[in-house]
C-alpha cells in the first residue's frame, strides 16, 4: 500500500514510472513483504495503476547477506537488526534496474526523507513520527541514497491509507507488512527451523550465583522480564547473554541502565566530537543525548550518553542524529 501510495503521488506529478519488488524470500505467510502473495498482490497493483512491473531475484544474496548472518548473530550473543542489513542491497539492486530501464531515480514507500547537505544526501526523519524509517537507513551509502526518493516522508500512515482507500486502490485494506519478513513465527521458532538444537545452560545473577536453568542463551533478549523460568522477589531482567559459556544473566531492572555504549562497523557522515548529537540505540526507543565520543580508530568508538538508557543489546544499531538527519551509525558491540 503504502509503494503503491507513492506511485500515486509521482503519477500525479506527471512522473514517468515502472513498478518493481525484489524477492527476498520464498516463505508463503501473508504478513511477509515478498510471500507469493504479496509478490501477486504487487503485480496486480501495478496492472491496476497501468504501470509496468518488474521483479528482482535476489533470494541468493537476501540468504548470504542477512539470514545467515542473521543466524549467526544470535548463536553469538548478539540481538541482530536484519532490516539494517538488507536495505543498502536492496535498494542498491533496485538502482541497478533503474540503469537497465534507463530511469533516473528509484522512490520507494519509506517514512523517511532525504535531504542535501554540500551536495551530499543524507536521510532525515520523517513526517510521522511513529512510522520513521531513518533508523533503519543508516547504513545505505551515499552514492545510493543519491539516486532515491521518498514520496511519503511528508506523510502520516493515516494519511496514506486514506489516500488509498480514496484512490481506490486494490490493496487500501492490506495489514502492514512484519518487520523480520523470515521470520513469521518469531525468531525462535525460526532458529528452531533452521536446525539449530537446544542446548542447556545457567540463568546466573551478576555475582554468578545460579538461580535456574535454560535451553539456549538465544531463545532470550536483553531486557526480558517474563517467561524466565526464575523464582525471585524482585522482578528480573535479562542483563546479557554470555554465548561463550551459554549463560544468561539476570538482575534488576535498575542495573539495564547503562551510561556507555561501544559501537563498530562505523559510518561517519558529521559525527565530529559528538557535540549536539543524539543516539537512537534501538528501533522504537527514544534517541538520547551524546555526552562525548572516544575514537578507537576510524571504526569503533566508545558513546558516553547524556543520560542512562535501558537494555542496550548487542548486535542491535546505534543511528546518530543531528537534529532530523542521519549523520552515521553502527552495531552496538556491547557496553563499554
Amino acid at each position: 500500500m503504502d509503494s503503491a501510495v507513492a506511485a500515486l503521488k509521482l503519477i500525479d506529478e506527471g512522473r514517468t514510472l515502472e513498478t518493481a519488488t525484489v524477492r527476498l524470500w520464498a516463505g508463503g505467510d501473508r504478513r511477509s513483504c515478498c510471500s507469493p502473495g504479496a509478490l501477486q498482490r504487487a503485480r496486480q497493483t501495478a496492472a491496476w495503476l497501468g504501470l509496468p512491473h518488474h521483479f528482482v531475484d535476489r533470494e541468493a544474496e537476501f540468504e548470504a547477506a542477512v539470514v545467515a548472518p542473521f543466524v549467526a548473530a544470535y548463536l553469538g550473543g548478539e540481538t541482530p537488526n536484519p532490516c539494517v542489513r538488507c536495505n543498502p542491497g536492496r535498494l542498491a539492486a533496485l538502482v541497478g534496474l533503474a540503469d537497465e530501464l534507463g530511469l533516473a531515480r528509484v522512490a520507494s514507500g519509506h517514512y523517511a526523507r532525504l535531504v542535501w547537505r554540500d551536495g551530499e544526501p543524507y536521510v532525515a526523519r520523517g513526517a510521522d513520527r511513529a512510522k520513521d524509517q531513518s533508523y533503519m537507513l543508516w547504513a545505505v551509502p551515499a552514492q545510493v541514497l543519491a539516486r532515491l526518493e521518498f514520496p511519503l516522508g511528508e506523510t502520516t500512515k493515516r494519511e496514506t491509507r486514506a489516500a488509498a482507500e480514496a484512490a481506490g486502490l486494490p490493496v487500501a485494506g492490506e495489514p502492514e507488512s512484519q518487520e523480520v519478513c523470515f521470520a513469521a513465527d518469531g525468531y525462535r521458532r525460526f532458529l528452531d527451523e533452521r536446525g539449530v538444537q537446544p542446548r542447556a545452560g545457567e540463568i546466573v545473577a551478576q555475582g554468578g550465583a545460579v538461580l535456574g536453568t535454560h535451553r539456549g542463551h538465544w531463545r532470550f533478549t536483553i531486557g526480558q522480564r517474563r517467561g524466565l523460568g526464575v523464582s525471585s522477589s524482585q522482578p528480573l531482567f535479562v542483563l546479557a547473554r554470555r554465548a561463550a559459556t551459554n549463560e544468561v544473566v539476570v538482575g534488576g531492572r535498575h542495573e539495564l541502565d547503562v551510561r556507555e555504549v561501544a559501537v563498530r562497523d562505523l559510518v561517519d557522515r558529521g559525527l565530529g566530537d559528538g557535540d549536539g548529537l543524539l543516539v537512537q540505540l534501538r528501533y522504537r526507543s527514544p534517541a538520547v543525548p551524546v555526552a562525548a565520543l572516544e575514537r578507537r580508530g576510524t571504526t569503533r568508538v566508545v558513546v558516553r550518553l547524556g543520560e542512562a538508557f535501558a537494555g542496550a543489546a548487542p548486535g542491535q544499531s546505534a543511528v546518530f542524529y543531528r537534529g532530523d538527519v542521519v549523520v552515521g551509525g553502527g552495531v552496538l558491540a556491547g557496553t563499554a
